[in-house]
């Protein structure tokens, strides 16, 4: 039997269905090339940051209506995180929460998490962590959801180690347990992609990339013409609200950024970076400011097993942005104690220490802070005349 439906109906029938196909598009499997979360595209940016303007819309019968309520965003980003050895141990004994329930509920609260991810995660690969070939079991990477972590940077020095097996295996786990990566592909052509995540109506792009000064097998690599580099970030930040660009650089264990470092930083922010993230010394550096951005040179450990002192006293930056006001840094001093390897908040001598610290490192960087209540504030407003016509 046929039923026939009303012209409009059935127009709205195969309108609805067409939506319901667009919003379930699969995420890209591992070895394709990674899609943009959106068919669309914004405008590029006017300038450096490329803030959208606070605009009003005039309604049919003339009227004007309010202004649109600035979008709002809570990034918290965190250092390196390395799930083998002795922190493996731990985790196969005593569970993966061990490792990370002292700041679970705090992360939670974020918009999107980052972080570094230091080992791969395969069951098969070379595998020598006493040398620093690293390879975590796969199980946990449970770590990262109790973390509640959306993205992870896998540009580092370390996501070869087990080879292209274990890289891709990698990958593969994370799309398993739903935490997304960026600065690794199953192409190496392709490793460099954009990752858009949206929150809070706005677009997140997130870039990764290492820059080290000695031979790695990292397939994300800041190019030796930063001119080109600037140019790709340049287009990245053409395909979203927010970019953020993540960076495995510097020297192991200095608590100064390189001349190296402020040169790539001073490239992705004038390419549109909106903030810099970066990671490897394994300590904490100072946080810089580039054309109202802020360049967190290194966030040091997260979840590692070092040795105890300035390798195992770190932090929790929680990064608030707001449009048309740009961003405010706080930084929330944490520590890593023997036998945990995993973050906790450290007593008062220890917090004011670390406070104390990155007030000085940031200050040597031209930057001002403050602290309050056992945090230290970085106020990172836009360049003046930023996202006006």
């Amino acid at each position: 039997m046929v039923i026939l439906l009303p012209k409009k109906t059935a127009i709205l029938i195969v309108l609805s269905a067409l939506v319901l196909c667009a919003c379930q598009q699969s995420p890209p499997a591992v070895g394709q090339a990674p899609r943009l979360s959106s068919g669309a595209t914004l405008a590029p940016a006017e300038g450096k940051r490329g803030v959208a303007a606070t605009s009003t819309d005039a309604s049919a019968d003339g009227e004007t209506s309010a202004p649109a309520s600035p979008r709002k965003l809570a990034l918290y980003a965190v250092g390196d995180i390395m799930l083998d050895r002795a922190v493996g141990k731990r985790i196969k004994s005593a569970g993966c929460a061990a490792v990370i329930e002292k700041l679970a509920p705090e992360l939670a609260r974020a918009d999107i998490v980052f972080g570094n991810l230091e080992s791969p995660l395969s069951s098969v690969g070379a595998h020598d962590a006493p040398n620093c070939c690293f390879r975590a079991d796969p199980a946990a990477a449970k770590v990262l959801t109790l973390g509640h972590f959306g993205v992870v940077s896998f540009a580092n020095n370390h996501c070869l180690d087990p080879g292209r097996e274990g890289y891709l295996r990698t990958l593969k786990r994370l799309e398993e347990i739903g935490v997304r990566y960026c600065g690794a592909s199953a192409e190496r052509s392709q490793a460099s992609w954009l990752r858009i995540m949206e929150a809070q109506g706005l677009k997140v792009g997130f870039l990764a990339y290492t820059d080290l000064d000695f031979t790695h097998a990292c397939y994300s690599k800041v190019p030796r013409d930063l001119a080109l580099h600037r140019q790709a970030i340049g287009q990245a930040k053409n395909k979203c609200d927010l970019l953020i660009v993540s960076y495995h650089w510097g020297q192991e264990y200095a608590e100064r950024p390189s001349e190296r470092q402020k040169t790539v930083a001073r490239a992705a922010v004038g390419g549109g970076a909106d903030v810099v993230l970066g990671h490897h010394p394994h300590v904490l550096q100072g946080i810089g400011l580039e054309q109202g951005s802020p360049v967190l040179y290194s966030m040091g450990n997260f979840i590692f097993d070092q040795r105890p002192g300035v390798r195992m006293e770190s932090a929790l930056f929680k990064l608030f942005y707001e449009e048309g006001q740009g961003w405010l840094v706080k930084v929330v001093p944490v520590w890593l104690p023997p036998g945990r390897y995993g973050p906790e908040y450290p007593g008062p001598q220890k917090r004011d220490a670390i406070l104390e610290r990155m007030g000085k490192y940031s200050q040597a960087l031209g930057t001002e802070t403050r602290t309050e209540s056992g945090v230290l504030l970085v106020n990172c407003p836009p360049p003046q005349g930023a996202g006006t016509d």
